[in-house]
């Protein structure tokens, strides 16, 4: 019996189609310190890194909170230490990522089936030209509910 692709509103929707453009980055010689304060100043979860457009890995909000909670009850200088440690010693390296091309669809069953809350949109060419995350998709999921 030959199956075929489920027929819905929204299997049309691509990655472009809600991912964040030119997504707030950094370098894996950033200190963890300055990852910190750009996901909390922008009320962000997830930053990729980079070199040049190049993703190379991707650091979370749960990553420096697990780094740095052991040294929250060493003291100041261990903590100063931990906030000055590069983003390379506790990012992912080599991330899922996935296409501007690709199905929204399958962007949310990768997140879903990994439990992650973001996925960077790279370009073969381009390198880095998003991410798409939960809050993109309840977004997107907000605006179709508004609409009817």
């Amino acid at each position: 019996m030959a199956t075929t692709a489920p027929v819905g509103r929204y299997n049309w929707m691509k990655v472009v189609d809600i991912m964040t453009r030119d997504p707030l980055t950094v370098t894996p010689t950033e200190t963890i310190g300055q990852a910190d304060e750009l996901m909390n100043t922008n009320k962000i979860r997830q930053l990729p890194v980079v070199q040049g457009k190049d993703l190379v890995g991707i650091v979370t909000d749960r990553d420096i909170r697990s780094f740095l909670s052991g040294s929250l009850l060493e003291g100041v200088e261990a903590r100063e230490e931990a906030l000055n440690t590069k983003v390379r010693e506790i990012m992912t390296t080599e991330p899922m990522s996935v296409s501007s091309d690709d199905d929204l669809q399958e962007a949310i069953e990768l997140m879903i089936d990994e439990k992650i809350g973001g996925i960077p949109v790279v370009d073969e060419a381009e390198g880095l030209v998003g991410i798409v995350t939960y809050v993109d998709v309840l977004r997107c999921f907000l605006n179709r509910l508004q609409e009817e």
